[in-house]
């Protein structure tokens, strides 16, 4: 296993200025990417593994299933779902595209979002803006990486994705457990309360 810079593999697409896209495409109707957007594709709300393509009237501003981004404000990683493909990037998200024949995407999301070495790098490139820490895309790319064979990646980044997904419906049944056991007991009290 060696060590290399996420540059080596990745190229970084800023997120277009909205107020630049509205002089630029005119009064089109244009759907951006958002935090919602983002959080649904962290916690795979929608993951139907490998999609296929959508496109937007805006072409290459346009996501499509299966792109990764990067929320610039959460500094986490996520895989674009279904749900999400043909939204427009906005300013505060980065697009990633891998080399897929030397980096596999969802072992770039564990070492981006979970990796302990990754995270510490990240703490040291971030750069405050206003209350929000960012990594420029220059101390991005510097970011050092293990990279293996493709085949240990895949293995790694398919473990990970199916622990965020179990971990996503065990969140989803403990809350439905707090739920019914509340009711159960607020109906049990009901009658001990003078109304």
């Amino acid at each position: 296993m060696i060590l290399r810079e996420i540059k080596d593999f990745a190229t970084f697409i800023p997120g277009i200025n909205p107020t630049r896209a509205e002089k630029q495409f005119g009064k089109q109707l244009i759907n951006y990417y958002d935090q919602p957007s983002f959080e649904a594709d962290y916690n795979h709300v929608d993951d139907s593994g490998e999609a296929e393509l959508k496109f937007s009237s805006l072409n290459n501003a346009a996501l499509n299933a299966g792109d990764l981004i990067i929320s610039n404000a959460l500094q986490l990683a996520a895989m674009v779902g279904e749900n999400n493909a043909g939204k427009v990037l906005p300013l505060n998200f980065t697009k990633i595209v891998l080399d897929s024949d030397h980096l596999d995407q969802r072992y770039f999301l564990f070492l981006f979002n979970d990796f302990k070495e990754v995270q510490r790098q990240k703490e040291r490139g971030s750069q405050r803006s206003g209350l929000v820490q960012r990594i420029p895309l220059r101390a991005l790319g510097e970011i050092l990486i293990p990279v293996m064979p493709l085949a240990e990646q895949k293995k790694i980044g398919a473990i990970y994705t199916e622990r965020l997904k179990l971990q996503n419906n065990l969140n989803k049944y403990s809350a439905l457990i707090e739920q019914f056991t509340n009711s159960i007991i607020a109906e049990n009290l009901k009658g001990a309360m003078p109304t």
